[in-house]
């Protein structure tokens, strides 16, 4: 006893002498890779895994590359990037981000606590169904995930938040609907009294066209509103001379339907 009660003793000494310093275990990271950035801590803060094995299997679990882990920086200029490409290409048409946006699709601040960036990656390289092809490359989407990541919240509905319903396929209902049968052989859009409507890659995607978010297209950078729309509607090149739509008429109750089908009647987020 008397020999490890000294041990302990000259351990203890050691830690309190000026200038003496207890090495870190060293990260198992730094077996196959380089140190870089060391200014951020060890390699998980960046980058998650597991540092403390060598099997790879697992010490590359869940681990984030490194073009997507630049939203772990303060400040970092891709994640800036990421942020402009979210308003300029109007994400918040159909999600919430940043505490603004409409409920049409999965919260990009919650989306980047439980989907792996790649796969957000993928879901803006390849859109999922109604979702619009921003035609972006590689270095914009990337950004465009740092600013998902940046921005993330805990999963899980908040407090008295009411949940998201998803709507399928309802092929009577399509056939008497508005927007299928004249706006959807060259345009999409996700409503909230139907869901997703349309198949056409022609137009632009409609979704939230009477929002603060969608794109100020109408004419002179105007917002949308029921009543452009239908002026629009009457004879597009009216508004603009080198439009290629052409005029689309409506019966008084086929617009009265429309108007029901992509209103989005509440903003959770304004």
């Amino acid at each position: 006893m008397g020999f490890y009660r000294t041990v302990l003793t000259v351990f203890a000494v050691l830690i309190v002498l000026p200038g003496f310093v207890v090495p870190a275990p060293r990260s198992s990271c730094l077996i196959c890779h380089s140190s870089h950035y060391a200014a951020q801590g060890n390699c998980v803060g960046c980058h998650r895994g597991n540092d403390r094995t060598d099997r790879k299997e697992i010490a590359h679990h869940d681990i984030i590359a490194g073009r997507f882990a630049y939203f772990t920086t303060k400040g970092a200029p891709v994640v800036e990037r990421g942020k402009k490409l979210v308003d300029v290409l109007a994400c918040r048409r159909c999600h919430i981000y940043g505490g603004k946006g409409n409920r049409l699709a999965a919260s990009l601040a919650r989306l980047a606590s439980n989907t792996a960036p790649q796969d957000i990656f993928d879901s803006i390289k390849s859109p999922v169904l109604f979702m619009p092809n921003f035609h972006c490359d590689d270095v914009q989407i990337a950004a465009i995930v740092n600013a998902i990541l940046g921005g993330a919240e805990p999963a899980g509905a908040k407090a008295g938040e009411t949940a998201q319903v998803v709507h399928f396929e309802d092929e009577e209902q399509s056939r008497e609907n508005s927007f299928v049968k004249l706006c959807g052989p060259c345009h999409k859009s996700l409503s909230e009294r139907s869901g997703g409507l349309g198949n056409g890659d022609i137009g632009p995607n409609l979704s939230g066209l009477f929002s603060e978010y969608y794109p100020k297209t109408y004419r002179d950078a105007e917002p949308w509103t029921p009543d452009k729309l239908r002026k629009w509607l009457e004879n597009p090149r009216n508004m603009r001379a080198n439009a290629r739509m052409k005029p689309v008429h409506f019966s008084v109750s086929e617009f009265e339907l429309l108007m029901k089908t992509i209103q989005i009647n509440h903003e959770a987020y304004p």
